[in-house]
């Protein structure tokens, strides 16, 4: 039987999931914290006058896309229907009702998302500088996000949850 041998360091694969997110945090949170947005990647808020504004980063199973959803709720605690009270600083997007959310991806289709819609990295490979390019540009759509939620106004790149 031949004996295995590994010589270490033993230097893991980057997947190109890693590569975005590695481009996401250098490139997309910072603009997302210029506008104000705390928290930790991929769950980040933004507390404006009687508002709280939520954002989460989301990836698909694969790894290959990702899309930004987000939403609005009054500041304070939520009353859920089945009867708990959640405190303000333990609400999230998941609280946020879906007439207030909406996505933020490559391209809009009317009140749905379907994963071909999605920012795509899928056919990067280990090129770093097109991770950054999809990260940059996805952050020069922020002002769409925020079109949004000043005045519910779905943007070419912005599809609503809900009616």
């Amino acid at each position: 039987m031949e004996e295995l041998s590994f010589q270490f360091p033993c230097v893991m694969p980057t997947t190109p999931a890693k590569l975005m997110n590695k481009a996401i945090k250098a490139e997309l949170v910072p603009a997302l914290n210029a506008a104000g947005f705390i928290g930790k990647y991929p769950r980040l808020q933004k507390f404006s006058g009687d508002y709280i504004y939520f954002l989460s980063i989301n990836q698909n199973k694969p790894g290959t896309a990702f899309f930004l959803e987000f939403g609005i709720h009054p500041r304070g605690e939520k009353l859920t229907s089945w009867g708990e009270v959640v405190p303000e600083e333990k609400l999230m997007l998941e609280h946020v009702l879906f007439p207030e959310r909406a996505r933020l991806q490559a391209r809009k289709n009317g009140h749905s998302s379907v994963e071909e819609d999605w920012f795509s990295f899928q056919a990067f490979g280990s090129d770093l500088a097109l991770y950054s390019g999809l990260a940059s540009s996805v952050a020069g759509m922020l002002p769409q996000m925020e079109d949004w939620f000043a005045h519910q106004t779905a943007g070419p790149n912005v599809s609503p949850c809900g009616l």
